[in-house]
């Protein structure tokens, strides 16, 4: 290495040293007061429609999977304040429709009246310059739940060393997708 670029990376890494602090706290804080202060409507309200999204079948739900923590954390840490308040008015706004539309809580509701509530989510407009809520919900959802260990290793299989490939492996209606993760 020249003398040029090892100066060039000892600066580049002191400057990251200084920003870094601020950005790694932020980080690896706590989600639990986050957690603590969102309210607890709200929370069972996403539990319920992630469990919907991706039910308990052969592996556990999204629900078992914590998702609904999982948006809650992605939803206040990465999201800009107006996209924050879009998506918590969305979900408020879905669980009146609910009431109005079917004369209960989607908690209260049967299988088939969620997924007849979701579809109707699916099939209503965005407005205008704003992604759609419920396609945002349900990429958070599959999100969540297959970087999540019971997705990963219950969902999907896991491999924690991966071995040779094989390129005639058979596969059939019970096969499972692959995860490197964890």
């Amino acid at each position: 290495m020249h003398r040029r670029n090892a100066l060039k990376k000892t600066i580049l890494l002191a400057g990251a040293i200084s920003i870094a602090p601020e950005l790694l706290a932020k980080a690896l804080a706590d989600p639990g007061p986050v957690l603590q202060n969102f309210p607890a409507v709200q929370l069972e309200l996403l539990a319920e429609m992630v469990d919907t999204i991706l039910p308990t079948t052969d592996s556990p739900g999204a629900k078992a999977a914590g998702v609904q923590e999982f948006i809650v954390l992605a939803v206040e840490a990465c999201f800009s304040a107006n996209q924050r308040d879009s998506f918590w008015s969305a979900l408020n706004a879905a669980d009146q429709d609910c009431q109005k539309t079917l004369g209960k809580a989607f908690g209260k509701c049967t299988e088939a009246e969620r997924i007849q509530f979701l579809h109707k989510l699916e099939d209503a407009p965005a407005p205008a310059g704003e992604p759609q809520f419920f396609q945002v919900l349900k990429e958070l959802t599959l999100h969540g739940y297959f970087t999540s260990e019971i997705g990963a290793t219950k969902a999907l299989n896991y491999d924690p060393i991966p071995g040779v490939w094989i390129p005639d492996m058979p596969i059939d209606g019970n096969t499972k997708a692959w995860t490197p993760m964890f």
